[in-house]
């Protein structure tokens, strides 16, 4: 009589698949840049969610991969253009970027809902962080 019941799937089964970063149009890895990672979850051990971006064609991805396939990537010589988004951490230049100041950013519209768009303006406030990096960079994200 077996100690496990038969319905019970091993840990390697839970495991999602460890694709590689790769530009299926390119069909190459040499253009890649990486936007973000994030924490999957639920949480695996070495295993992260991915976001990046061929450079060459501008194809987005996003997916589950190890740790190890996205360092791959990172670990290459050359600057990489653009601002990485680490869990809660922007990075531009290598580094973390900085909250300089909070602003309150206004966005107004005319909203366009049947046949006849209104005439009537909307508005909404939304709170947001201005980040900065030590070369200059300026970045502002909401809050």
């Amino acid at each position: 009589m077996p100690a496990q019941p038969a319905s019970r799937v091993p840990d390697e089964a839970q495991q999602p698949p460890d694709e590689p970063l790769w530009c299926k149009h390119c069909d190459t890895d040499q253009h890649l840049s990486v936007d973000s990672i994030q924490s999957h979850y639920p949480p695996l051990p070495n295993v992260v969610d991915v976001t990046y971006e061929c450079n060459a064609c501008r194809y987005s991805y996003e997916h589950t991969a190890s740790i190890q396939r996205v360092a791959l990537v990172l670990n290459r010589p050359g600057v990489t253009p653009g601002v990485l988004q680490f869990g809660g951490q922007f990075l531009h230049c290598g580094e973390p970027m900085k909250t300089q100041s909070h602003e309150l950013r206004r966005i107004q519209c005319l909203l366009a809902l049947g046949p006849r768009p209104s005439e009537q303006l909307y508005e909404t406030c939304i709170n947001t962080r201005i980040l900065g990096c030590h070369c200059g960079f300026r970045m502002e994200i909401p809050d």
